[in-house]
This record gives C-alpha cells, structure tokens and sequence, in this order.
C-alpha cells in the first residue's frame, strides 16, 4: 500500500498468475477498476515474507516490485505508470544476473528527486561463504532516475546476509537509505544489523544492533521491522529465539545502532506472537504484530507518543479463523493506518 501526493490510496493485488493495481480516494473504503501489470502469464509469489511492493513518488509516478517464475527462472520484475495507473510500462528485470542466480525478498524506496532505490537478496556470489555460516546471501541494491531506460545498475552492499528473512529499509531525515537487515555472523549466530548509506552515496559497515545469540542452522523466515523519526531515532521491531531471548522485541537507537535501548518484550508469548511492523509518526509509534492462540489469528496494536519511551497497553483490533498475511503500518503523513489481508474478509485497511 501507498499513499500518492494528491492522497489517493494504491494497491497491490497479487493473483497466482496477474499482478494488479488498484486505487482509492476515500482511504480504503472503496477501490476503483484494478489495471493489469504483467501481460504475459506469470507465476507470482504471493509468500507474505516476500511480498510485491508499491510506491508512489512525490511527482505521482507508481513504481511496483513482484517476484514471479520467468521460463523456469524466479526472479524480481519492475513497472511503472506515468498516468495515474492507467497503463504499467512492460515489466523488466532488475537483476543483471537474472539467468544465473536467485534473487529475492525485493524492497524500494523512491525519494523526493525520484531515484528509485530497489534492495534484494542475491546468490550470484560467494563472498559470503569466506567468513558467514550457512544460509547466508549478499545484499544488492540498484538506483536509477529513469525507469524508461530500462537500466538498473547492480551494486554490491553487504555479504553475510541471512537468506530467508526479509530486510526492512526506509530513509534516513536527510534522504538517504537505511537498512535493517538479519545477519548471519561468522558462529553462526543471527542477529540484526543496521546499515546506512553515507552523504557522499557509500555504504556503512553493518553495525550489529541486537545481541540475542541466536544461533541456528535454518530458515527462520522472520524479517525485522524499521522506522525513523524526524529526529533521527530509528525505532527497531524483531523476532528472535536467541540465548538471551526469545519472542518478538522493540528497542530504539539514537546512533544507528551503536547501542540501543532496553529491548522491550511484545505480545502474550502463550500466542506465538510474531511478524511485527512499526512505524513513526511525529512523536507517536505504532507497533503491530500477529498472535495466535491455536484457533485464531489476532492483530495486536501498541503504542507510545513520546518517540517509544512509553507505551499503552496492547488492544486487539482484528480477527480471523482463516489463512492470513502479515501486518503492515502504512501512514498517509497525518494517520496512521494498518493493512492486512485474510481469506475469510478479504483486505482490512482500518485508520489507528
């Protein structure tokens, strides 16, 4: 989900062979007639840790990311609209190493100049596996002003890169990306790390942020979660089965991770809380994750108005019996809104 400048509301909806877009002007009420991205048939992901992305950039141009089976090959595909939706350029590979290696769990960030930055996790290299365990990838990203050239530049940031957990980026108060992403240390250990990108457009080592020693020889599929404040404070959500704990976490850093807060505990541990999203506002800060108590599925909310020094009590505020996808915090720059999607309603879009 994501809000345009003139606060139209626009929609992913991907089907097992379509991806389409749709869009509202009365915040999720109602949606127009969904357009059609891809004209070919293709096999679209649909994996909630891995889902398609859409952004809308401050001149009105809608970028969308998905991840679809191309002749045998999985890969992550890019479109744009330069019409308010209606028509999508051709999709086209953001990988310059598509026919070769895997690439995935696709994120974007589109800034105030229109550079579209696209991040995945990638397996075209082993610089990893020279000091990371197994299960690791390298983290690529990709910038470009001018989606009509078709040209996406493939750049290295970071090798150790735990394989099956989403990455969480967004953008620093002075426009550039910051990214939170689960690492998979030398030990074996795998816990999270931030990285920036620096004013002249490198990148920053990964700065270890948490410390939960969580050591394990799989696939946890339990991305982190990021915001940042217009201050600066970068607000972190996790899941973790470390040594040190276990469960889903908040804490928050004022210095991209050279040390953080007391980590906060989330949710009733008697649920399998997990898949948490958190995103600043001013000073309020949301966070919203999933619990399950063996027949049911609630979405959980939390939340503070003073930057996450202190919190309210956690209201429950959706249901569903039936198959569902994670939580997702989407702000239009004066709400707050949550999406969520289950088999038995169909798309939640409610204001917090």
């Amino acid at each position: 989900m994501s809000f345009g400048p003139d606060g139209r509301l626009w929609r992913l909806i991907p089907t097992d062979n379509a991806v389409f877009v749709d869009s509202s002007t009365d915040n999720g009420k109602t949606y127009g007639n969904p357009v059609k991205i891809n004209s070919n048939i293709q096999k679209i992901s649909t994996w909630p840790e891995n889902p398609p992305a859409i952004t809308v950039s401050a001149s009105g141009r809608i970028h969308v990311l998905y991840y679809a089976d191309e002749q045998q090959q999985s890969t992550s595909f890019f479109s744009y609209s330069d019409d308010n939706g209606q028509t999508f350029s051709k999709p086209v590979l953001i990988s310059d190493h598509a026919d070769s290696a895997m690439h995935y769990m696709d994120q974007m960030l589109v800034d105030n100049n229109n550079n579209i930055y696209t991040f995945w996790h990638d397996a075209r290299d082993d610089r990893h596996s020279h000091h990371s365990a197994a299960g690791a990838l390298s983290l690529y990203y990709a910038v470009t002003d001018e989606p009509a050239t078709a040209e996406f530049s493939n750049r290295f940031i970071s090798g150790g890169v735990c394989s099956c957990c989403r990455t969480a980026i967004t953008f620093s108060p002075g426009g550039k990306p910051v990214i939170l992403v689960r690492m998979v240390f030398p030990d074996g250990t795998r816990d999270h790390a931030l990285i920036t990108m620096t004013q002249n457009g490198q990148w920053s080592k990964p700065q270890r942020t948490t410390h939960d020693d969580w050591k394990i020889d799989a696939c946890p599929e339990h991305g982190p979660a990021l915001s940042i404040d217009t201050q600066s404070r970068a607000h972190l959500a996790w899941f973790t089965l470390g040594d040190k704990r276990q469960g889903i976490y908040y804490a928050h850093t004022d210095d991209l991770g050279k040390t953080l807060s007391e980590p906060m505990s989330l949710g009733n541990t008697g649920h399998l809380p997990g898949h948490p999203d958190v995103i600043a506002l001013g000073s309020r800060v949301v966070l919203a994750w999933v619990e399950f108590d063996g027949n049911a599925t609630d979405i959980v909310i939390k939340e503070s108005t003073d930057r996450g020094l202190t919190w309210s009590k956690d209201r429950k505020i959706l249901n569903s019996s039936a198959k569902s996808g994670h939580p997702k915090l989407v702000s239009n720059g004066e709400k707050i809104f949550l999406s969520w999607t289950s088999n038995d309603v169909g798309h939640h879009f409610i204001e917090i």
